[in-house]
């Protein structure tokens, strides 16, 4: 009878979990980074913002770290301001976008990308500095009022 009743539950509880549910509904995103590079410059030519769920860094850094050290800054971000950038990410849309679009940081006219980091993984895509980017958006124009919020002396 015990016999029994273990393989009852078990079949239970093995049948009963079923995650035929969509791929984005069980992939919480953990973090999206939003960046510049400039490849031939001299200083920090490297600028990124990494949004998280409950923090955010500002992270600086150079191809010679020994004169530039990295530099890093870690802010709290309200959730209201997460839940902004989170609606507008449609992960199974941006995972089929390709590695690049234009011609970034060609003639040194420097990158912008957006790194999104899931539970299943992470996918960039980088575009023109400072340009438009329709397959991008809505996401790119808020991480950049975000960012100019966040860094009010950004003078990028």
């Amino acid at each position: 009878m015990k016999f029994l009743l273990f393989i009852t539950l078990s079949t239970s509880l093995l049948f009963g979990c079923n995650t035929s549910k969509p791929v984005a509904s069980n992939d919480p995103i953990i973090s999206v980074m939003h960046g510049t590079n400039f490849g031939h410059c001299r200083g920090y030519c490297r600028k990124e913002v990494v949004f998280g769920e409950k923090e955010v860094q500002y992270i600086e850094s150079s191809v010679d770290s020994e004169r530039n050290p990295p530099k890093k800054e870690s802010f709290e971000i309200a959730a209201a301001k997460w839940k902004n950038i989170a609606d507008k990410i449609d992960w199974n849309k941006f995972k089929s976008l390709d590695e690049s679009y234009g011609c970034p940081d060609c003639a040194d006219g420097g990158s912008e990308y957006i790194e999104i980091t899931t539970a299943s993984g992470t996918k960039r895509v980088t575009i023109e500095f400072n340009k438009e980017a329709s397959q991008l958006e809505p996401l790119l124009t808020e991480l950049r009022t975000q960012r100019k919020e966040l860094l009010k002396s950004d003078t990028e």
